[in-house]
């Protein structure tokens, strides 16, 4: 029998819906799929919504009024800066996001783009495409060997522990800035927890996992990256924004930096003509570093299932905005994580 609570998915018509709706289907739940590209779309399509299964839409205060019946919105993912969550918290409405799905997957690609980096293998796959076959001053890595270098971490939240056990694995130093951790947790990981000037001054390789937020808008920009090493490689797998593209831009050109890996970027998909795109001493990715066959059932069935939890009156995996469960209680207390 199916249970009373509208649960639409804003912006699903491009993925079908199929695992969310199977999923919701087994908790008792029936999935509407929409394709809103406005606010009022998503008035019309889920106006009277319990809950939101959000992918990529922006949902701002302006749209959270125009919706009296929401209870709960799941952002399909574990960044959450589409939504305004103080706005949620406003309108009473609690905010959750999907975890652990792509952790090995976005370890794995960052410390690929470091392996990658150190070992010049962009340049060297274009020299053998155009025939070169001889060791050039140009292919020559700084050095080739991790062991022994520094691996800086900017946040230390699951993936960059993740990442900490793979350069562990090198014979790294691993070294980590992180305000939300205490020294004591991140030496349990064989961790030392630093300042960011530090960290970017003692790095070899600076790995950044920060969220998107308005404390850490800019984070990385023009005055950070002038402390990095010239030799020093930086790689960002969390979300565009946090590193200043066009002071990185200037970076990699004026020889501040070695070279960057970069899986997100400010405006998603970045343009044929970006700058970073035409530098022979950045690799890019497409915002593809959580993504796997695995990795996608799981981010869409934990997209539905928190949905299912906060209608049923569970405490769903993560809470983003827990000041909310003041008004709205749960039944089960789960720690809420970052």
């Amino acid at each position: 029998m199916t249970k009373p609570g509208k649960v639409v998915f804003i912006d699903g018509a491009w993925a079908g819906g199929t695992v969310e709706a199977e999923t919701l289907a087994a908790r008792g739940y029936e999935l509407e799929v929409a394709g809103c590209t406005t606010d009022d779309e998503v008035v019309e399509a889920a106006g009277d919504a319990t809950a939101i299964l959000n992918g990529i839409y922006w949902m701002g205060p302006e749209l959270f009024a125009r919706l009296p019946e929401l209870r709960v919105v799941v952002r399909a993912g574990v960044g959450y800066d589409n939504i305004d969550v103080e706005a949620a918290t406003d309108a009473g409405v609690i905010v959750c996001n999907v975890i652990d799905y792509g952790t090995n997957e976005v370890a794995n690609h960052a410390f690929a783009m470091i392996l990658a980096l150190n070992r010049k293998l962009v340049a060297l796959d274009h020299a053998v495409r155009a025939g070169g076959y001889r060791p050039a001053a140009e292919l020559m890595p700084h050095t080739g060997r991790l062991t022994g270098q520094t691996l800086g971490l900017v946040s230390f939240g699951t993936i960059a522990r993740a990442v900490a056990r793979r350069a562990a694995g090198f014979g790294m130093r691993v070294i980590a800035h992180d305000p939300f951790v205490d020294a004591t947790q991140a030496a349990t990981a064989g961790v030392e927890l630093v300042e960011l000037p530090a960290l970017l001054a003692e790095s070899d390789y600076v790995s950044v996992h920060a969220p998107l937020t308005p404390d850490t808008r800019g984070l990385i920009g023009a005055p950070e990256l002038a402390l990095m090493k010239p030799s020093a490689y930086l790689v960002l797998t969390s979300r565009g924004g946090v590193v200043d593209e066009q002071a990185l831009v200037g970076a990699l050109r004026n020889g501040t930096l070695a070279g960057a890996g970069i899986d997100v970027w400010e405006s998603e998909p970045p343009a044929p003509e970006h700058p970073l795109l035409s530098l022979d001493n950045v690799i890019g990715s497409m915002h593809m570093a959580w993504y796997s066959e695995v990795a996608e059932v799981a981010r869409r069935r934990g997209h539905a299932e928190a949905a299912a939890d906060v209608l049923d009156g569970v405490m769903p995996r993560s809470v983003v905005n827990p000041a909310v469960l003041e008004r709205a209680p749960l039944r089960t207390r789960l720690t809420t994580g970052r």
